[in-house]
Parts: C-alpha cells; structure tokens; sequence
C-alpha cells in the first residue's frame, strides 16, 4: 500500500512539472512562484532546456521514492526481527504476558502472600521443563544448575572487582546461561531454551551487502545454527566464535533454510549479518 501510494505521489509531481513546461509563455506575463527546492522551467528557455530540467525533477523524484522504499523496506526488517519469523508475535506475546499476570494476580489475592507466589511460579517453571520433556527430577536438577550458576557468575564477578580487574560482561565466566552451557551440553541446554520459549538458532533479518555472508548467499529468514563446528544461540555467541583461530581461515557454518541443513564456508570473521537469537535475562547475575 505504501508503494503504491508512493508511485501515485510521484505521478501527480510528474505531470504538474510536464503541465508547467507544456504551458511555455503565460499569456498575462506573470510567472508562478516556484515551489520550494523545485526547478524553474524558463519559458525563455528552449524546448531541449525545458525538457532536460524535466527529466531531472523526474530523476530527483525517483531517487527520493528509492530512499524511501528502502526506509520502508528496513523498517519492516526492524518489525520481523523483534516479532522472529514463525516465532511468536507481539498480539501473542502480550496475551501470554497477560495471562500470566492475571495468574500472579490470583494467586497472590488467594493466599494474600509474596512468598507463596514465588514458590507457584518455580512450580510452574517445573512444569514447563516437564512439558518439554524432562523428567521432573531433571527438571529440579536444572533449576538447581541454574541458581548454582548464577552464584558463580556473582563470585566471579565479585572477585574480579576485589582484585581490581575491570569486569567483562561478555565473558563467559560472569555469563550464568554459558555456565549452564557448558555443564549441561548443547542439546541439553537447546531443550532448556525451548522450555522458556527461546529460539535455539540465530534468525537472520539482514545481510549486508559487500559482505562474506551475501558472497556465499545467506538470505534473510535462514537461521544460523553452528560456526566452526559449534552451535550458535546468540549473536555474542556468534561474534566470539569469529574472533577465535586465524582471522580469513576458512570455516564451516551450518544454516537452516526451509527445513533444510546447509553447510556453507566463509572466511573467519564477521559474516555480516544481523539477527537474533536466545534472549535470555541475567539470572541475577548483579545479585548479591
């Protein structure tokens, strides 16, 4: 609908400055005040002036519609990464936020308690890792991996600013959710993601142009799944695997495109894409 009001735009700028130069002379001897940022097409001018002039108000026009079809266009990018493609959209996220605050809401004017509605809400996270296919001892022991790893991340944390170490909140040291990582193993930690609703790959919006990513074409909507042999579920993630090894080594990653597993290689390095992936909270990890 924008663009077609956009070519209507354009059509009706078209053929004022086409009625201006057919109109040549004014009989009256007045000339139209010209519009601002326009060009004046001369009656005194020739025909081959007048017409030149034309052809670039018409140019002008056109590169403005260009630029504002690629606003457009990088907008509605914007739109399908915050909504992720297949992934749920902002209508259902709401919703699902509303439906879980009319649950906290009940359950606190049932039992009129803070403390009770904390300890609901951990049950309903067991149950959401039983409904993903854990077992309920396992999904527990996650909960309990979880908490045990926000504690290491806060005491490393802790001990690098005693030390006067200048804290990274990218390490995976001070990352809870890389802790669990690497104690639960990738597929493991994928169900876990899929448990809260999080995606498990990196879904690409854009792909720069000029860029390794576009040279072997990657397309928006593929979803990267691993870089050198390792899973992906975030763009930090992502960014840190490039910078390991020999900047411009050939690496393998690994997409999804329709259901379809494609491997492809690129230069180590940034691939030049944007994207999202997991969007997990810190776990605490500023508790103390």
């Amino acid at each position: 609908m924008n663009k077609i009001a956009i070519a209507i735009v354009v059509s009706l700028l078209a053929g004022f400055a086409v009625g201006a130069w057919l109109a040549g002379d004014d009989p009256e001897g007045t000339t139209a005040r010209p519009a601002a940022g326009s060009v004046i097409l001369d009656s005194d001018s020739s025909a081959e002036d007048r017409l030149s002039r034309l052809e670039r108000i018409i140019a002008e026009e056109r590169d403005a519609r260009i630029a504002l079809e690629d606003t457009i266009a990088m907008l509605f990018e914007e739109i399908e990464r915050l909504e992720g493609v297949g992934g749920p959209t902002v209508a259902e996220l709401k919703a699902r936020a509303e439906r879980e605050n009319a649950a906290r809401t009940k359950s606190r004017s049932v039992s009129g308690d803070d403390t009770d509605w904390i300890r609901d809400y951990q049950e309903r996270r067991v149950g959401r890792l039983i409904d993903s296919g854990f077992s309920e001892n396992e999904a527990r022991r996650i909960l309990e991996q979880e908490s045990e790893a926000a504690f290491k991340a806060l005491e490393a944390a802790w001990e690098a600013q005693r030390s006067g170490e200048s804290i990274d909140r990218y390490s995976s040291d001070l990352d809870p959710y890389a802790i669990m990582r690497s104690e639960l193993g990738d597929d493991t930690y994928a169900q876990y993601l899929e448990a809260q609703g999080q995606p498990t790959s990196i879904k690409i919006t854009q792909v720069l142009s000029g860029s390794p990513g576009s040279q072997i074409g990657l397309q928006p909507g593929d979803e990267l799944v691993s870089y050198a042999g390792e899973r992906v579920f975030t763009v930090t993630e992502l960014r840190n695997r490039s910078m390991q090894g020999n900047p411009g080594e050939d690496v393998v990653i690994e997409i999804e495109r329709d259901g379809t597993r494609i491997q492809l290689t690129v230069p180590r390095g940034p691939i030049g894409i944007t994207g999202s992936g997991a969007n997990l909270r810190g776990a605490n990890r500023w508790g103390g």
